[in-house]
C-alpha cells in the first residue's frame, strides 16, 4: 500500500512537472514526457530551462543551484533534481 502511495506521488508530481515544462516549452505534454533531450527534441533554449528552473522553485519553495542547470535535460532528471532539493 505504501509503495502504491509513494508511486502515485511520483507519477503526479511528475505529471506537474510536465505540465510546467510544456507550457514554458509551448509543446504538449505528451511531448515532454517522449523528450530525450528537452534542447534537440522540444527547442528549449537555455533561457527557458533557466526559467523553468525558476518555476520549479517558486513550485515547490526550494532553491536549485544554477549548477544544476546542466542535469535538467529531460522530465525524469529533472524531477530527479527537484526531489534531491525537496527532499523526496
Amino acid at each position: 500500500m505504501l509503495q502504491e502511495i509513494e508511486h502515485d506521488t511520483v507519477s503526479g508530481r511528475l505529471a506537474e512537472i510536465a505540465e510546467i515544462a510544456a507550457d514554458l516549452f509551448s509543446v504538449t505534454v505528451g511531448e515532454v514526457e517522449a523528450a530525450r533531450s528537452f534542447v534537440d527534441d522540444v527547442e528549449a533554449d537555455s533561457l527557458l530551462v533557466i526559467e523553468l528552473l525558476s518555476h520549479l522553485e517558486k513550485r515547490y519553495g526550494i532553491t536549485i543551484p544554477e549548477g544544476e542547470l546542466f542535469r535538467l535535460v529531460d522530465l525524469r532528471s529533472t524531477y530527479d533534481v527537484v526531489a534531491e532539493h525537496a527532499g523526496w
